[in-house]
């Protein structure tokens, strides 16, 4: 039996009205963005997890709206350096094998304890030795240790160097270390409970703090005074360029509080073992 057009159009029609016909992929890969920690050389791969039952094309990462680059294979990755790189405003667009697209949310890179903290160092009658400035922007994360690098000064701008801030002793302690040198210490120590805290000053304005007591060193690495330490964390932000600043913050809490109790006994630092480590001394 031969069928007529107008029989064979209307036959379509059903089958199209009861699901007989296949529906349009019209959505886009899923698709979400990590980092991992900093290598040796300063650098953070952020990967982006991208996924389609028809497959994916293709990764572009941008930056603030700007194409950095292209991935077409799988892990779908793109390489920030902290030290040189802006780590803010990243996003990711992913392309199935249809042509959909997906984008993925503002993806900022980070580091450990990042920011802008500032220090002060007190003796046991609450003078303020000396204060200043650290800014952590890089970090060192493996088995043994987590902690945040950066560098410091002070407010007379007469010290300045390397500093580490994180699990340094043990990985139940919080400790920090200033550098005077490349090979010695200005100041190191130990929270006094093993993990920050929160202080709130009159202001009413609240900052994550370290809270500890350590000793200073001489050039030699021998232990000079036992003092109090505090550190307030100003800003999670890493600053483009770091201006000169003052610890206006340290000032005030020292303002209301005791600061120079909190002085304890010198913890043994193996300074050389500090220094001459080679993943502490990136830049």
């Amino acid at each position: 039996m031969k069928y007529t057009v107008p029989l064979l159009t209307l036959t379509a029609l059903l089958m199209t009205a009861c699901g007989g016909g296949k529906t349009p992929d019209t959505t886009g890969p899923q698709l979400t963005l990590t980092q991992s920690t900093s290598n040796q050389d300063s650098s953070i791969t952020i990967t982006a997890s991208a996924t389609d039952t028809s497959g994916v094309s293709k990764v572009e990462f941008y930056q603030n709206g700007v194409l950095k680059a292209t991935d077409t294979t799988a892990p779908y990755e793109y390489t920030v350096n902290v030290l040189n790189d802006s780590r803010t405003g990243f996003t990711a667009k992913a392309y199935d094998t249809k042509g959909n697209v997906s984008t993925s949310a503002v993806f900022n890179v980070t580091t450990l304890n990042q920011g802008v903290w500032e220090w002060g160092i007190f003796d046991s009658a609450n003078n303020l030795l000396d204060s200043g400035v650290a800014v952590y922007d890089d970090e060192v994360v493996d088995t043994d240790v987590s902690v945040a690098l950066g560098l410091y000064g002070n407010d007379t701008q007469t010290k300045g160097g390397l500093t580490l801030l994180g699990n340094i002793a043990s990985k139940t302690t919080l400790d920090t270390v200033f550098a005077a040198t490349d090979t010695s210490l200005y100041f190191a120590g130990q929270d006094l409970d093993g993990k920050f805290s929160v202080e709130t000053l009159s202001t009413g304005k609240s900052y994550t703090a370290f809270i500890g007591g350590g000793t200073t060193f001489d050039a030699s690495n021998n232990p000079v005074q036992s003092v109090g330490i505090v550190m307030l964390q100003t800003s999670t932000e890493v600053p483009q360029m770091t201006a000169t600043r003052t610890a206006t913050t340290i000032q005030r809490l020292a303002a209301q509080r005791t600061l120079g109790s909190l002085s304890v006994q010198p913890r043994p630092v193996n300074a050389a073992a500090i220094l001459n480590t080679s993943r502490f001394t990136k830049r």
